[in-house]
């Protein structure tokens, strides 16, 4: 199969993203895309992570250009209130997922000097520390402050902290759409038409050669790229993908949500995705320019739309939110918002291209947002369908192309899955039947993406490779986050005994037993966070301020 024409079928977020990479990437393709405005789109989601950077790069696109078009705003990190313990016994606690790389300085046990800072003062390296020990940026997010973290100001400079690469952003998914429509689909060639599908004609192999349109056109192509949402009409309507249901360990179906306005920007608008557990299930709050996007995922085995909506408004106006001011505003802000009851469709097609058909987005997958996963398989399944066609340029798409794309992504979306899951049953909450039910009341993959397939628990893998390699591998990826955030810490007495007298004993091995000095690694990250760290988030504007300096400069915020 030559691909040389191509219909993306569907807007929104996903069918311009698709149609902008493209026509970036592959510029000698045919691109059609056509929507139908009697299908309103779904919007997924506003928050992402730090895989969408490969997107922008591809498409070419700068901060400053769109950025101020989509209310945009930085995102260094994602943060987790109350899903460690229970809030009634020990209050309001934290943790963070920071993007980036770690940072090592000081730090000669590498990945594992945090757990046996831990292991030796516990009440100084509490769970939350981890991420700032590793990520000093964490604490410029914790007191809302930006910073471009440029390398001719060294003075000014946070270690590890690359502002291109560890950042992500809180964006209108629908004004990202428009603005990639707008600014580079259609100056650069990509036909739009504005049309309703009703049918498909289809050759003797079961391929697509045409849609049938409402307004009689009969459009033709290559390949078809299926952007409907949900409602999947070519992948699963026509081609009938298996959808692969998650409900076994995401037990989250429902969502209400609202956008509330701003009550003091400065401390409102921070650059991490904020996620608060309640009682049934979470809370996104996302700080876009304009407004804030927040809504509460619940199960709704243990509420009903009217006690979700009941929680979610006691949430609102609660001292967990970043507002904390008069009790009047908060009520106030709350009577403006409207409220918008969605079900949620976890799982994924088992086939995400079938013959000359791909699903991109909603129709061909969704997992529940507690990492920005919305927007993120939609950008990905983009990416993979880009290289393909990088690597076929000029030669014809085999069924082992369309197979190597299957596999990786549909294995890509499961270790997601159970990424996500992992949140849930590392938590030591059991104060409401739903943390019994999703901590106790059924069992988790420990089968993880960024773990080797001969893994028997993650626990075990943790102080296996501690104890044994001397360092996690990086590519254990955000679970190390997770698990330290939750309390986990792979090292106890025994086992750090074990390693020195190894040690002593083999000449061979590392010894990083015998001279590590506790107290002055101890010493050595609390001299640089309240001393130069501590100076230099003082004197950074605030992340509101910098984004008004630098990227939204003369908008307002209405």
């Amino acid at each position: 199969m030559k691909i040389n024409k191509v219909l993306i079928v569907g807007g929104g977020s996903s069918g311009w993203m698709t149609a902008a990479a493209l026509i970036r990437q592959h510029p000698y393709l045919d691109i059609t895309l056509m929507e139908s405005t009697d299908i309103p789109t779904i919007g997924v989601g506003e928050s992402t992570i730090g895989h969408i950077n490969s997107y922008m790069y591809a498409c070419g696109l700068k901060d400053e250009d769109w950025m101020p078009h989509c209310n945009a705003t930085y995102k260094t990190s994602i943060k987790f209130t109350n899903f460690r313990d229970n809030p009634g016994e020990i209050g309001t606690h934290t943790f963070h997922y920071p993007f980036g790389i770690m940072d090592f300085t000081d730090k000669p046990n590498g990945p594992m000097e945090f757990f046996r800072l831990q292991n030796k003062f516990p009440e100084d390296f509490p769970p939350e520390e981890m991420a700032k020990f590793y990520h000093p940026h964490v604490i410029m997010a914790d007191e809302n402050k930006m910073t471009k973290n440029e390398l001719f100001k060294p003075e000014m400079r946070i270690r590890g902290f690359d502002h291109k690469y560890d950042t992500a952003y809180h964006m209108d998914a629908g004004l990202f759409g428009k603005y990639l429509k707008e600014q580079v689909c259609k100056p650069e060639g990509v036909k739009h038409i504005i049309d309703t599908m009703v049918s498909v004609t289809k050759d003797g192999n079961g391929f697509i050669k045409s849609i049938n349109t409402k307004g009689g056109l009969t459009l033709e192509a290559d390949l078809f790229i299926d952007c409907t949402g949900f409602r999947s009409l070519l992948l699963e309507g026509e081609m009938g993908s298996e959808f692969v249901s998650f409900h076994d360990t995401l037990q989250n179906d429902s969502a209400v949500a609202t956008n509330l306005e701003y009550a003091d920007i400065e401390n409102e608008m921070t650059s991490a995705t904020n996620c608060t557990a309640l009682s049934s299930g979470w809370v996104w709050n996302i700080p876009l320019f304009n407004r804030i996007g927040t809504g509460y995922v619940y199960s709704s085995k243990f509420k009903t739309p009217e006690e979700a909506e009941a929680e979610f408004k006691e949430h609102l106006i609660s001292d967990t939110m970043d507002y904390k001011g008069p009790m009047e505003i908060r009520k106030a802000r709350l009577e403006k918002c409207e409220f918008r009851h969605i079900k949620i469709k976890h799982g994924c097609h088992k086939q995400s291209w079938i013959k000359n058909v791909v699903g991109i987005g909603l129709s061909n997958g969704f997992i529940e947002p507690l990492e920005s996963t919305g927007l993120m398989l939609t950008h990905e399944g983009i990416m993979k369908l880009s290289d393909t066609l990088h690597q076929k340029k000029g030669k014809k798409i085999t069924q082992w192309d369309i197979d190597t794309y299957n596999f990786t992504f549909f294995d890509q979306i499961k270790g997601f899955k159970d990424f996500i899951s992992m949140h849930y049953t590392l938590s030591q909450r059991d104060d409401t039947p739903y943390w019994k039910h999703v901590t106790q009341g059924f069992s988790y993959s420990t089968k993880m993406v960024n773990y080797e397939p001969s893994i028997r628990c993650v626990y075990m893998d943790m102080a296996h490779r501690v104890l044994e390699s001397n360092a996690f591998d990086l590519d254990m990826g955000g679970m190390i986050y997770i698990q330290a955030g939750q309390g986990y810490n792979p090292l106890n007495d025994r086992i750090i005994g074990e390693r020195e007298d190894r040690n002593r004993a083999n000449s061979h091995f590392p010894n990083n037993g015998d001279n590590w000095d506790a107290e002055k690694s101890k010493q050595a990250w609390f001299d640089y966070k309240n001393g130069e760290l501590k100076n230099i988030i003082n004197k950074l504007p605030t992340h509101y301020k910098y984004l008004k300096e630098n990227i939204h400069k003369g908008v307002s915020n209405g």
